[in-house]
């Protein structure tokens, strides 16, 4: 998952010290439960799908870094 430098300042600030960042999205979230539009989406997505999505977003990262790499 990528967020804005801002969004991870954020979180960073907001993380506890034995919290992972995981941790933190996840208390904010039950925080907002039936506020926060997003809150819905957990448990929408099996294991399989969200592993498919994860390697689709690595090889992303991968081919935009070396696209970066080559013009940088």
């Amino acid at each position: 998952m990528s967020v804005r430098d801002d969004v991870y300042r954020a979180l960073k600030e907001a993380k506890g010290e034995d919290e992972s960042f995981s941790d933190v999205i996840e208390r904010l979230l039950k925080g907002q439960e039936g506020e926060h539009s997003l809150y819905g989406l957990i448990g929408m997505v099996d294991e399989d799908e969200a592993a498919n999505v994860r390697e689709k977003a690595a090889t992303f990262r991968e081919s935009a870094d070396e696209q970066m790499d080559r013009y940088s």
